[in-house]
């Protein structure tokens, strides 16, 4: 080995030597800033993926609702009040809190589903108004029920 490649050599591992502090501490700087990106990205990834559940779930449950009205035309143009058997009148109740259950899900994916699920609950007022308060459903769902139910002075109630 000539001199000059054993000094090569050697100046290297010097330089890692000399230099070994330096470079560990430049290592944990570099596994901190990736602990702290970390620390700010998989809650965000987690949020995301969480998001992308929910919008899926809400457009299954939005499927199976256009299914359940295909399927049973009957509840969706049902009128509560000419409702006589008592078969009738559940499937009917619950059928409207299908619809309330998907609306809440369509509208919490997006606001924008506000006005197409006012439409179909526009539909069953009746039922609506008969039945007063509505506790178990969200904010969001309450208040669009109280905005429709505005109209439940002007629409038949059952005698």
């Amino acid at each position: 080995m000539t001199p000059a490649a054993r000094t090569e050599g050697v100046t290297l591992r010097d330089w890692l030597i000399r230099n070994s502090e330096a470079l560990q501490a430049l290592g944990a700087m570099a596994t901190a800033f990736a602990a702290m990106t970390a620390l700010v990205v998989i809650p965000y990834q987690v949020a995301q993926a969480d998001r992308i559940q929910r919008d899926q779930t809400a457009r299954e449950i939005y499927r199976e609702f256009l299914n359940l009205t295909v399927q049973k035309p009957e509840l969706a143009n049902a009128d509560y009040c000419a409702l006589k058997d008592p078969g009738q009148t559940t499937a009917y109740a619950a059928y409207v809190e299908y619809l309330i259950y998907t609306a809440e899900q369509m509208i919490d994916t997006s606001p924008e589903w506000r006005t197409p699920m006012a439409s179909y609950l526009g539909d069953h007022m009746s039922y609506l108004c008969s039945q007063g308060v509505w506790d178990a459903q969200s904010k969001e769902i309450k208040g669009l029920i109280a905005e429709l139910a505005l109209s439940c002075e002007a629409e038949k109630l059952c005698e």
